[in-house]
């Protein structure tokens, strides 16, 4: 199975209490998670397979490993389609997933990716997002020395 990670920079992302907002640079395109599906994406960030993603998650959801797996192959293939995701050529290691939360036995629900495309036209206009590892505004750079 392929490693996948969030496709960043173009893919910029903010977890709000429970829900998680994506946002895809190059499209202009939003996107709103909620429950498994925020959980997931958070995981990305650290680049995971799918078996990685269902095996962190059962700490917090009362379904199987393959159950949740099952759930989370069609959202993995929606995440791909979006472009939020990317699969990684060269995995690096790390230790395995831990998913950061207190709560357990909660039901397990079908990933869902909410996709909004009402700004799409005004975040594609907006110099703002086109920014650097060095972040916006940028400092000017330091005059010559006399």
């Amino acid at each position: 199975m392929p490693t996948y990670r969030v496709a960043a920079p173009s893919v910029i992302y903010e977890r709000f209490d429970d829900e998680l907002v994506a946002i895809n640079l190059n499209t202009g395109v939003y996107h709103s998670l909620t429950e498994i599906a925020a959980d997931a994406f958070q995981l990305l960030a650290e680049e995971a397979t799918p078996e990685e993603l269902s095996e962190a998650l059962t700490a917090k959801y009362s379904a199987s490993a393959e159950q949740i797996l099952d759930a989370l192959t069609p959202f993995l293939a929606q995440l791909q389609h979006e472009e939020l995701i990317a699969v990684v050529e060269n995995p690096k290691s790390r230790p395995p997933l831990k998913l950061n939360t207190n709560e357990s036995g909660l039901p397990l629900t079908r990933p869902s990716l909410e996709a909004y495309r009402d700004l799409q036209s005004l975040f594609l206009l907006d110099p703002v997002h086109e920014v650097g590892e060095q972040g916006w505004p940028q400092p000017a750079p330091n005059p010559p020395e006399a």
